[in-house]
């Protein structure tokens, strides 16, 4: 009998769990995703075949209101219905929550609930980190700059510098770094997207102290008595500005109605209307400000400009044994006399195996052909030399410089040209060099400081008196001037 009774318990408690385990509700849990100022109808369908229901909502853990607590006022813009529904009108950022139903039903039944949530979507909103979006700092110091999105969905936040896609690891809103040069500065802006209207975006400008930084195209002026001439500096950066100024051998340069200063924009001009033979010299220009100082040298001089090259091929003729060069240079005076270097670049014949070619780098040995100048006052000088005596299937390299009353001139760049190989000689496949056609060097950049470039250095790379003279006796040499109207 005690058996039978604890059966019948274990049945009655099953069938009371059975009966409160169903799902009363004729409605369904939903996720609405909305904008903003639409309106939102949540269900609370529930079978109201027994007594009347009691019928909570919450929002959150907020109760919003009560079917059975008329005292208890629902907020603006949000009402229950008869069936329980509640509508939510004009909707904002702030009515994203989860919102809870509950029906209060009578013992031994008990409450229960059912959760729908609102996502209100509305396009981001930025504020920078700083927020007046300026940043400065010393040259070694942190930058720390950030952009604070919101918006629904969680926006992405992408960086650009000074217009450039910064490549991220990811989509983070704080940037942090240490200030190491002056070209981390700049405009950092970030994107701010989620989807729902157009991307939004702000910037942040950021400015790395140091000291100035200055350049300039021509640090050699060459110029002449009673011609207008002008040193121009641009001062590429300065954070704080820097103060500038002109000096000739340690001393301000002074000013008059021939001599000026000119600044336009962040180039900087010292200009003479009308030179004197006393304006030729060595002049410096200075810029500093609390972090540093920077000085470009620069000199104005009546020295011819670089010679340069010209590669023609009605001039550019080759055979086995010679070949002819062209070049000019700018000259306010007449040059004297011009210096050729030439020496034999790679495919030249070995020097330790007799009619064996070598591609190895050649040795320092140049040889210096002196040419006469012309007669003429300029600006524009011109020659064609035909250099002969060379050997077949080689490739040489040239420079030459210049020299008027004031000196010698800068080197020029390097023209590499090869001769055609010759007859009886038996030529290796890889030093065939009929279609090599001359080829002119870029110039390397000119230094900012001409009073530590030597005028030419590779005079001391010369061969001994006797190699030159060996190699006299094989080059000859034919010039032929010509004069540019």
């Amino acid at each position: 009998m005690i058996s039978l009774c604890k059966v019948m318990y274990v049945l009655v408690l099953s069938v009371i769990h059975a009966n409160t385990s169903v799902n009363p509700f004729r409605s369904v849990p939903v996720t609405v995703k909305t904008y903003e100022n639409e309106t939102v109808l949540l269900p609370c369908y529930v079978d109201e075949t027994e007594s009347k229901i009691r019928v909570r909502w919450y929002k959150d853990s907020t109760l919003l209101g009560d079917s059975m607590d008329a005292h208890h006022l629902l907020p603006n813009r949000v009402r229950m219905h008869t069936n329980y529904s509640l509508q939510l009108d004009s909707l904002g950022a702030e009515d994203t929550a989860d919102y809870t139903c509950e029906v209060i039903r009578p013992e031994p039944m008990g409450s229960i609930r059912q959760t729908h949530s609102i996502e209100v979507q509305y396009s981001p909103t930025v504020r920078t980190i700083p927020e007046d979006g300026f940043v400065e700092v010393r040259k070694g110091e942190y930058v720390d700059i950030g952009c604070d999105a919101t918006g629904t969905p969680t926006p992405i936040v992408n960086w650009r510098k000074n217009g450039e896609t910064m490549a991220l690891l990811e989509h983070r809103s704080r940037i942090k770094f240490r200030a190491e040069h002056r070209l981390l500065a700049g405009v950092y802006e970030c994107i701010v997207n989620n989807g729902v209207g157009d991307p939004v975006r702000s910037s942040i400008r950021v400015l790395i102290d140091d000291a100035p930084v200055v350049s300039t195209q021509r640090s050699f002026v060459h110029t002449a008595v009673g011609l207008r001439a002008a040193l121009a500096a641009t001062v590429e950066f300065a954070a704080p500005p820097a103060r500038t100024a002109w000096y000739r051998d340690g001393r301000p340069v002074r000013t008059d109605d021939r001599i000026v200063m000119m600044v336009q924009d962040n180039v900087h001009q010292l200009i003479f209307r009308t030179v004197r033979k006393s304006d030729l010299g060595n002049y410096t220009f200075r810029a500093e400000n609390q972090l540093g100082m920077a000085d470009l040298q620069f000199k104005l001089t009546g020295i011819p400009n670089v010679a340069s090259f010209k590669v023609d091929p009605v001039h550019n003729k080759a055979t086995p044994t010679s070949f002819t060069l062209l070049w000019e240079v700018d000259s306010y005076s007449t040059i004297l006399e011009y210096n050729l270097w030439i020496r034999p670049y790679y495919g030249r014949l070995s020097t330790t195996e007799p009619d064996a070619f070598t591609t190895e780098a050649p040795a320092n040995l140049w040889s210096k052909i002196v040419v006469p100048g012309d007669s003429r006052q300029g600006p524009i000088h011109s020659a064609v030399y035909t250099v002969r005596g060379l050997t077949p299937s080689t490739v040489y390299e040239t420079i030459v410089t210049s020299r008027n009353r004031f000196g010698w001139s800068k080197p020029s760049a390097v023209l590499h040209f090869a001769t055609e190989p010759g007859a009886g000689r038996q030529v290796p496949s890889t030093a065939i060099y009929t279609d090599i056609t001359p080829i002119l060097e870029e110039l390397e950049p000119e230094v900012h400081n001409i009073s530590q470039a030597q005028v030419f250095e590779r005079v001391a790379e010369m061969t001994s008196s006797c190699e030159r003279e060996t190699l006299s006796v094989i080059l000859t040499f034919t010039a032929i001037f010509l004069s540019v109207n």
